[in-house]
């Protein structure tokens, strides 16, 4: 089981720092469906269910901005990135896309599914 944390904690840490590399907002995307914070529910790698609070010491948000910029925090850390619509949902800096089904979103990203919740 520690194993298993310790992966999941290292996808997302590698996820955060994509953020830090980018660049910042620029896009008019103020009549997006898909605005405003959306926050990590839970966690899920090879069927295991695990609570974001216990893979990654705390809360994990992404708000996407009205200027196409957005802001991730994970454990309290934050980072700045860039986010565009897609067919069906969203994509954090050409690395993470996100579908969407109303007010619920799910990325997955090596291995890892993450489920968001709009607040």
């Amino acid at each position: 089981m520690k194993k298993l944390i310790r992966r999941f904690a290292a996808v997302f840490a590698t996820a955060a720092m994509v953020f830090a590399f980018s660049a910042c907002g620029g896009t008019d995307m103020s009549g997006s469906p898909y605005l405003g914070t959306w926050s990590a529910t839970s966690a899920e790698y090879s069927g295991i269910e695990m609570s974001v609070e216990s893979v990654l010491g705390g809360e994990f948000t992404l708000t996407l901005n009205d200027d196409g910029s957005c802001d991730l925090s994970v454990a309290g850390e934050t980072e700045s990135g860039d986010w565009t619509e897609t067919e069906n949902g969203f994509n954090v800096d050409g690395e993470l896309d996100f579908a969407v089904d109303g007010d619920t979103a799910v990325t997955d990203y090596d291995g890892v599914s993450m489920y968001f919740e709009r607040q």
